[in-house]
């Protein structure tokens, strides 16, 4: 009898040890293990977490500004990647250096970094005295190009400053004409021949490939005894102030605009190639022939000017220059985010 017991609890062990194999087990895991565990939780989370929302690219060059912060700024751009992120203050203006992935690469005076796509973009500002004037490049400097490495700013010759379109309006509608037009100057197939005492200045549309320039005669500073010839194409200068007596030329970035006194000529203009704005001041140190010292050139640090003909660059009857500009970097297509600007010259 106890031989047929224990036959019989050896079977029903037998039956029931596979159910304990299936249990979920109750020992306490390993550290290891929780490690392990927790790794993948983490690993799960990561790849679940929506990338933030960038605003549209900007091209390399643009000024933007910080916007926004992200709640949690990351570290790092990714494993293999040593440059940190920095933290900028909103509203920090940034220059664009590059992007990698959902980043750009900043710069923001000397120090170089990386930010979230997410937290920058363009925004309206009312530019300070200091921010209008401030130049990226210096070009001449009182008649030579070794120029000062300190200056970066041209408020020893311009005082500038923002004005309400309807003042720009007002002194676009009572300003005085930018040129004289005695006479009208045909050209004669592809040349164009302006009549100087001393010889016939004589220019000839070319059209070789990969430059192009077509002569075009606009008028006249008659006070200062000049022709103004427009030249359009590619990789040309776009103006030519051709001297009545001489003949001589003298080459303009922007259309030269004459001061009422007759002491300066202003070019301003946007490069189209660079999209920067460039500006020229030249003192008249004598009439005749024309004798022309540069006072200034540069490139303007944080607006471009507008080159539209709904928005001119001229010189008031108060002889102060008056121009439509854009935030540096922000495409044309966008008139709304136009501001404006007053220069005068200082003497």
């Amino acid at each position: 009898m106890k031989k047929l017991l224990l036959c019989f609890l050896i079977t029903l062990m037998a039956c029931q040890s596979p159910k304990k194999e299936e249990q979920a087990p109750t020992t306490i895991p390993s550290a290891s293990s929780e490690q392990a565990t927790t790794k993948q939780n983490s690993n799960n989370f990561e790849n679940t977490t929506p990338t933030p929302t960038a605003r549209p690219d900007f091209p390399i060059g643009s000024v933007v500004y910080v916007l926004s912060k992200a709640e949690e700024q990351a570290t790092a751009l990714a494993e293999n990647q040593s440059q940190a992120t920095e933290s900028f203050a909103l509203g920090s203006k940034l220059v664009i250096l590059g992007e990698e992935g959902t980043y750009y690469k900043v710069k923001k005076g000397s120090h170089e970094g990386y930010i979230l796509k997410s937290e920058v973009g363009y925004q309206d500002e009312a530019f300070t005295h200091k921010e209008l004037e401030q130049v990226s490049s210096l070009i001449e400097y009182k008649g030579t190009t070794h120029t000062p490495k300190d200056l970066d700013n041209l408020s020893e010759f311009f005082a500038i400053s923002l004005i309400s379109e309807a003042d720009y309006q007002q002194a676009l509608q009572h300003s005085p004409k930018p040129f004289d037009k005695r006479e009208e100057i045909e050209k004669k197939g592809k040349i164009l021949s302006l009549p100087c005492q001393k010889k016939v200045a004589k220019y000839e549309d070319n059209s070789l490939e990969g430059f192009e320039a077509v002569y075009t005669y606009v008028g006249e500073h008659e006070a200062i005894g000049q022709y103004i010839v427009q030249v359009t194409g590619t990789q040309v200068v776009p103006y030519i102030l051709t001297d009545k007596i001489t003949g001589n030329e003298l080459y303009m970035d922007g259309f030269p605009l004459l001061s009422a006194d007759k002491k300066h000529i202003i070019t301003l203009h946007t490069d189209p190639i660079h999209g920067v704005s460039d500006i020229a001041l030249y003192h008249i140190e004598g009439t005749t022939p024309l004798r022309l010292k540069a006072l200034v050139k540069a490139s303007f640090a944080w607006w471009k000017c507008a080159m539209s003909p709904q928005t001119p660059i001229f010189l008031g009857e108060d002889n102060a220059l008056y121009a439509a500009i854009y935030p540096l970097g922000l495409p044309e297509e966008h008139p709304a985010k136009l501001l404006y600007i007053r220069l005068v010259i200082k003497d």
